[in-house]
C-alpha cells in the first residue's frame, strides 16, 4: 500500500497512514463533523466542507484559501468557476496537491504573513489554518488582501477558557477582539464542538491497532507512540471539559 504518509511531518504522517490502513479516503486532513457515531470519517469531513461551501457567494468571485491541506477544496473551488488561489508554507502539501489535481492547480508556497498579491479577494477561507497564525497578524494581513465588503470564513478550534499548557490553542475571545480594529464584523458564529470532538475519538480508537505498522513504515518508536496516545487523550479531555471548542465564524469587512 502506498500512502505517501512520510511526506508529512509527525504526527500528520501517522494520522495519514492510519487513514490509509482504515481504508478511509485521504482527501482531507481536517476534522469531521459527525452526526452519528457509526459514520465514516470521510462523510463527517465532507459535511464540514459542505458547511463551508454553503456560505460562499456564487462564482465568479476571487477566493483565497489559506492552508490547502491535500488540495481537495481548492480544486473544487476552481472547478466551480471561482478565481481561487491557495497558499501553503508546506512544500510537500503543494507537491501532493499538484500531483492529485494537475500542475496548473493555483497553489503558491508561502506563509500567510508573507503572502502578497496585486489583486484583493472577495472571500478568504481559513479551514483549520487560523490556529497557526498569530491573531493580530492574521487580521492585519486579511485586511490587506480583502476587498471592501469581503467575507472571511473560519472553521477552526479554539480555547474557550484559559488553558495552561505548551502550544495551547488561540483563545476565541482574543481572536474576535483582534478582528475589530481591522473593520471585520462577526456576522455568524456556530458552535460545532459536539460534532467535531468525535474526530479525536475516531483516531484514538484506531491508533493502537496500527502500532507495528506505524513503527515499521514511519519509524515511530513505542515511546513516541504512547506519547501520541496520551496527548490525544488529554486533547479529548479539553473538549469534554469545555475548555476547547470548534467554531464556524463568518465575518464581513466594513
Amino acid at each position: 500500500m502506498t500512502t505517501n504518509a512520510d511526506d508529512f511531518p509527525y504526527p500528520l504522517n501517522v494520522l495519514r497512514l492510519v487513514l490509509a490502513l482504515e481504508s478511509e479516503p485521504a482527501d482531507a486532513l481536517h476534522y469531521g463533523l459527525f452526526e452519528r457515531p457509526d459514520e465514516s470519517l470521510a462523510d463527517a469531513q465532507a459535511r464540514s466542507t459542505a458547511i463551508l461551501f454553503e456560505r460562499l457567494p456564487p462564482p465568479p468571485r476571487r477566493i483565497l484559501e489559506v492552508g490547502i491541506g491535500l488540495g481537495q477544496t481548492l480544486d473544487r473551488l476552481h472547478r466551480l468557476g471561482y478565481d481561487a488561489v491557495g497558499i501553503t508554507p508546506d512544500a510537500a502539501q503543494a507537491r501532493i496537491a499538484r500531483q492529485r489535481f494537475g500542475p496548473d492547480l493555483p497553489v503558491r508556497e508561502s506563509t500567510f504573513e508573507a503572502f502578497e498579491d496585486s489583486q484583493p479577494y472577495d472571500v478568504l477561507i481559513f479551514q483549520e489554518s487560523s490556529q497557526y497564525i498569530e491573531s493580530a497578524a492574521l487580521w492585519n494581513q486579511t485586511r490587506r488582501n480583502a476587498r471592501p465588503g469581503a467575507r472571511t470564513i473560519v472553521l477552526d478550534e479554539f480555547a474557550l477558557l484559559p488553558v495552561d499548557r505548551p502550544g495551547a490553542l488561540h483563545r476565541l475571545d482574543e481572536f474576535l477582539r483582534a478582528a475589530a480594529p481591522t473593520g471585520f464584523v462577526l456576522e455568524e458564529e456556530v458552535d460545532l464542538s459536539r460534532q467535531a470532538a468525535p474526530t479525536v475519538d475516531w483516531f484514538l480508537r484506531r491508533l493502537p491497532a496500527h502500532r507495528d505498522r506505524v513503527a515499521r513504515e514511519l519509524g515511530v518508536d513505542g515511546e513516541r507512540f504512547d506519547a501520541l496516545l496520551e496527548s490525544g487523550a488529554a486533547y479529548r479531555d479539553l473538549y469534554e471539559s469545555g475548555r476547547y471548542g470548534y467554531r464556524l465564524l463568518r465575518f464581513r469587512a466594513g
